[in-house]
């Protein structure tokens, strides 16, 4: 062979790489149930960039929003299984698989977002336990950032809400967490579970005439449609995890882990900032909406939960974690 041949050779192999290595790069399917605006979609689309960057487009995070791939039980489900990759999610809908995580579900925990940013960093003590929690579970899945997701609050198409006795005999959707329907179940409500995706039609027919959501869910997924009463409860700050699937994580070389894990934990903290952009912004959207705001008797909701926070943490021997969220 001679030497100009072998150099044509030579270019022709470096120019197929140019063109093939977009496709050899690794790809990342993520899906969460939310569409734009939410801040799981910005804190989905900030982790993509930041990974992008940061390996110099080896790894390709595909975005799957609006429950493409399911809803969260079903894409937890894929995860196992290894059809898909990762998940931005609610926390209560992991909660089947990580008890502990039901803890969230307590209405009211906490006082603050100061507190809420103290429990979701990356060397929160909080953070820590359920990273563990969940490994120990064998769900198959890796925590790797809390994040929030904006100030929760009620929505219903039976009428404006302003203190507890209003839900008395109202049905009501709550997550699969059996602590989320004693919470609501305490005020009167009558309390059913709903996959996110099943909202919209379960108002619409019935099924259901009340859900707690975010603000920015109520308002990304058109929920006032069909639940045109919102009442300022603003019971919690939505909880919600970044997680990976365990297997294809530890495929990664370490110095690839550490890029997800940082850009996720980067993403989750954009993600919380981002709730509380959305609160401030979409609520001043609402009466042109045609949707009604209340305010609520707060006290009295808070009156009729909070003496189940001890009673639910000494049942399920969470009393030293409710006891380190209280005092962070």
């Amino acid at each position: 062979m001679t030497k100009r041949t072998f150099s044509r050779l030579a270019l022709a192999a470096a120019t197929s790489m140019l063109f093939i290595s977009p496709a050899m790069a690794e790809t990342l399917r993520l899906g969460t149930v939310v569409s734009a605006p939410h801040p799981w979609i910005d804190a989905a689309e900030a982790f993509k960039a930041e990974v992008a960057e940061a390996t110099d487009g080896r790894i390709d995070v595909q975005i799957f929003p609006g429950g493409q791939l399911g809803n969260d039980q079903t894409m937890v489900d894929e995860i196992r299984i290894g059809t898909t990759d990762m998940i931005i999610g609610g926390v209560m809908n992991i909660s089947p698989y990580t008890p502990e995580f039901e803890i969230f579900s307590l209405n009211y925990l906490f006082e603050d977002m100061d507190k809420f940013r103290a429990a979701t960093s990356p060397d929160s003590p909080v953070f820590d336990y359920f990273a563990n929690a969940m490994q120990e579970s064998g769900v198959g899945l890796k925590l790797l950032s809390l994040t929030g997701g904006g100030t929760r609050n009620l929505s219903t198409n039976t009428g404006p809400v302003t203190q507890p006795s209003d839900l008395q005999g109202i049905k009501m959707r709550v997550t699969g967490s059996r602590l989320d329907a004693d919470m609501w179940q305490s005020v009167g409500a009558l309390t059913t579970s709903l996959p996110w995706t099943e909202i919209y039609t379960g108002l619409q027919t019935g099924v259901v005439g009340a859900f707690e959501s975010t603000i920015s869910g109520y308002y990304s997924s058109r929920l006032y449609e069909v639940a045109p009463y919102h009442a300022k409860t603003e019971h919690q700050v939505m909880m919600s995890h970044i997680s990976i699937s365990e297997n294809r994580f530890n495929r990664f070389s370490e110095e690839d882990q550490a890029i997800i894990l940082n850009a996720a934990q980067h993403a989750g903290e954009f993600g919380t900032e981002k709730g509380v952009e959305y609160d401030a912004e979409f609520i001043q959207e609402f009466e042109d909406l045609g949707v009604t705001v209340t305010e609520v008797d707060k006290q009295a909701f808070i009156d009729a939960v909070v003496p189940l926070h001890d009673e639910f943490a000494e049942e399920r021997g969470l009393t030293e974690l409710l006891d380190t969220i209280r005092n962070l």
